[in-house]
């Protein structure tokens, strides 16, 4: 297939290699279980390349919609393999990440999703993701977003896990999962993303970092205590149906 060739009415993102989609595609077919298929699709991209701003754009430039599977910034990452985990075809995948990028699945820069709390739950009414992120252990944030410029400050109100809640919250995370950290800012909701993947006991925190330049695989307590943060959003990724 050749860039630029049309899928869906949309045309095939020109960094896109859809050869190596159908393989990653092909390779994770074996994975029934949903969160193990994240685990499996995650694991092609370690040491693949951190990038920063790969989406581009502005408030006074036109939208185009950018897919890679060469680098990445850590809501690309988990954007590429949520939308690869749950479809079959190249075609499907690439529709997804314009369904779970934008609100409404509008090409268009101010219906991105730039903050995380939006992302989270626009892809909920979408059907993508659950919360996790509830019950007496979960306290309130509210805060006034406003570090994108272009976008109009908005205040918005969530809920997250305390940081020292770590450990006791631990038994409802499975492999697939996504982890959102908490900024502590007044401006800001989530500073970082990755996915998460239980093994032999640990808690391995998969994402893409700008401090390695690469997408890594960690223990979750290792990032939790070198990062200064409010505490943690939990979402579990939902197949379909």
């Amino acid at each position: 297939m050749k860039p630029n060739a049309t899928l869906n009415n949309i045309e095939t993102p020109s960094g896109l290699d859809p050869a190596e989609a159908g393989r990653i595609l092909t390779c994770a077919d074996a994975e029934t279980d949903f969160g193990e298929r994240i685990g499996r699709i995650s694991e092609f991209f370690l040491g693949r390349p951190y990038v920063e701003g790969s989406l581009g754009g502005g408030p006074d430039l036109p939208e185009e919609l950018r897919v890679s599977l060469e680098a990445f910034d850590c809501v690309t990452y988990i954007e590429t393999v949520l939308a690869l985990a749950r479809t079959q075809t190249t075609d499907e995948f690439v529709d997804t990440v314009r369904r779970i990028r934008y609100k409404d699945g509008r090409i268009d820069w101010f219906h991105r999703n730039h903050y995380m709390v939006d992302w989270a739950r626009n892809n909920e009414e979408c059907g993508y993701v659950a919360s996790v992120t509830v019950g007496p252990a979960t306290v309130e944030k509210t805060c006034t977003l406003d570090v994108i410029a272009g976008l109009p400050a908005k205040t918005t109100t969530f809920r997250y896990f305390p940081k020292q809640s770590r450990a006791e919250v631990a038994e409802l995370v499975e492999t697939g999962d996504l982890i959102f950290f908490v900024s502590t800012s007044k401006t800001l909701d989530v500073f970082h993303t990755g996915l998460l993947v239980k093994h032999e006991g640990n808690l391995l925190l998969r994402h893409a970092t700008r401090t390695a330049d690469a997408v890594i695989e960690q223990n979750l307590s290792e990032f939790m205590s070198n990062n200064k943060m409010a505490g943690f959003i939990l979402l579990e990724p939902l197949c379909r149906r």
